[in-house]
This record gives structure tokens, sequence and C-alpha cells, in this order.
């Protein structure tokens, strides 16, 4: 959540320029095309849709929550499940994922994103403004009920710090200051300083988007939990041999052919 005089201040004037905005003048922006459908997948995920799987043995202590997972194997594994706002092409630029496109202010504080339409989770949950927010402040405000007691040091070692910490010049130490939902297509991503790099950051698997409800009954991530995908691929069997990763029928992109077969590791 944004601090509150600076959310009313700029909700303002956004509120005034954005109509002007997207009528056709431009400030300082990076605006996206609609992707190919190469760049409609997730960079991270090879292009091999189908592979042996004794080549592909993973941890049995596997956590699909991105947000919270650290080791290789869970992270490699969010890379075919979930999306985030922006993805990296093969040379590692920002192309559109569940954000179509963006806008970036003349300061380069804010950073407007238009949600691509009817882009669905896995169980056919729209992602919506309200959504992606949420997964924001689960990440950035240790106070938010879905926050629990989890470091998030994806989060924290990317952007620096929590809602409300400062630094020894009392200098807020996250380069995110909020989020706030503009209206049912498009979220504003507010800085607290400039930083270049903010898109790029984004396309951290730890950032996806994921159902937040589906987080808020508890034990997401875990064998026996729903994991609702935002990505390519849905978790179609979670077993005592191994996990089975099966095309996703809800993907806005272009839908993979063939399941990923991963086994444990002895």
């Amino acid at each position: 959540m944004l601090n509150s005089k600076i959310l009313s201040h700029r909700f303002l004037i956004f509120s005034l320029i954005f109509v002007f905005i997207v009528s056709g003048c431009q400030p300082k922006s990076e605006a996206t095309e609609q992707p190919t459908e190469s760049a409609a997948t997730p960079s991270a995920v090879p292009a091999t849709e189908s592979s042996p799987a004794s080549t592909n043995a993973i941890s049995k202590t596997i956590f699909l929550d991105p947000a919270i997972a650290q080791d290789e194997d869970s992270l490699k594994l969010a890379q075919y499940l979930y999306t985030g706002l922006v993805t990296l092409d093969a040379s590692g630029q920002p192309q559109p994922g569940i954000a179509e496109s963006w806008i970036i202010s003349d300061d380069e504080l804010d950073y407007i994103f238009t949600l691509r339409s009817g882009a669905t989770f896995s169980d056919g949950t729209l992602i919506t403004p309200d959504v992606v927010v949420n997964n924001f402040n689960r990440w950035f405000d240790p106070q938010n009920s879905l926050h629990g007691d989890a470091d998030y040091k994806a989060w924290q070692t990317t952007f620096l710090g929590f809602l409300g910490e400062k630094d020894e010049n009392n200098r807020t130490k996250s380069i995110v200051d909020g989020i706030q939902k503009v209206d049912s297509h498009t979220v504003l991503l507010h800085l607290s300083r400039k930083e270049a790099n903010v898109l790029t950051w984004l396309a951290n698997p730890a950032f996806s988007i994921l159902d937040t409800q589906a987080i808020a009954a508890g034990g997401y991530g875990k064998p026996g939990a729903a994991v609702i995908s935002s990505g390519p691929y849905i978790v179609s069997a979670w077993t005592e041999t191994g996990l089975t990763l099966s095309p996703n029928p809800k993907y806005w992109g272009t839908i993979p052919t063939g399941d990923l077969n991963f086994s444990w590791k002895e």
C-alpha cells in the first residue's frame, strides 16, 4: 500500500492524465506490442516440451510457492507453472506476460500496467488487478494477512526492503513504494526512486502471479494442496514416484503439447 499522502496526490494526478495518455498522448514511456507466440512463453521454459523422466530428476522436497521457495528445483518448476507481469525473451529483454503493455511516467517512478484481457488461472478464475495487487502486498507488506512468517528473500534481495523499513539515513529501503488498482484492467506500481531494471526484475519466477485465494486456504505449494497455475503447465500428478506437468488448457499464450515428467532424486 502507498503512503496515504503520496497515494492520494498521485492517484488524483493519474486520474486526470490517464484518459489523455491512452488517447494518444505519449509521455516518456515503454509500451509493448502484442507478443509473438514465442514471446508469450516464459523464456526460462525450455523449448523442448517433453523430456524423458530419467533426465529430469528433482528433489522430493520441492515447494511450489516461488515467492518463498529458494531451492533450484522448486524455482525450475515454477517457470513452467507460473507467469509474472513480465517475461524475458531469449536476449533477456522484457516482454509482455500477464501485463500486455505498460507505460512509464516521465519521472520514471510510476509503471502503469495494462493486464491481458481474459487471462485466467488454470481453474478459470480471472487474473484481475485485485489479484495482482494482493500478490504485491503479500511480498511487500509484513502486516498483510498473506505474508506470514516467511522471509521473502527474493523480494528483500531484489527490492531491498519491505513496507515501512528505513535505512540509517531515514530513507525508505524498498525501491517499490506500493501498488494500486486503477481500473478493471490496470494497476499502478510506484517506486520510491528510479530503477532502470525493474521490468527485468519482475520477470523473476519469485514474482509470478499466484492465486491468492488458494494461498489463503493454507498449505499452498505442498503435496496435497491445490496448485493453481498462471503459466503454460499444470500439476497433473504428484505421486510417490515423481511429478507430472501437463499443458494448461486455460493458458493465455501458446499452449504446449505433451507432458513433462519428473522423477524424485535418490
